[in-house]
């Protein structure tokens, strides 16, 4: 899985992009960030989204229940806990 970093306007982390799976996925980690770090990255990176197979990945300390909110009628997500902390992946509502 080659994990390459890329550019994000507006994103304040890391941001890599690789292939799984046939689907595309741009990931982020924003565990070690407090408000409004995470929602900020989230903001910035969604956007990536424009296809039905693209996902973006966060990594993040808690749920980000305000950022669920915020874009629960533009995409759908699944949140999966890893020792400690939160893996949502996002997708385009179908």
């Amino acid at each position: 899985m080659g994990r390459e970093e890329i550019q994000v306007e507006g994103a304040t982390v890391p941001v890599y992009k690789y292939q799984q799976d046939g689907l595309t996925y741009y990931e982020f980690d924003t565990s070690e960030l407090g408000p409004p770090g995470p929602m900020v990255n989230a903001m910035a990176v969604l956007p990536l989204l424009d296809a039905p197979d693209k996902r973006v990945v966060m990594i993040n300390h808690k749920k980000p229940m305000g950022l669920f909110d915020k874009i629960g009628d533009k995409y759908d997500y699944t949140v999966e806990e890893l020792d400690g902390k939160y893996k949502i992946t996002f997708k385009l509502k179908e």
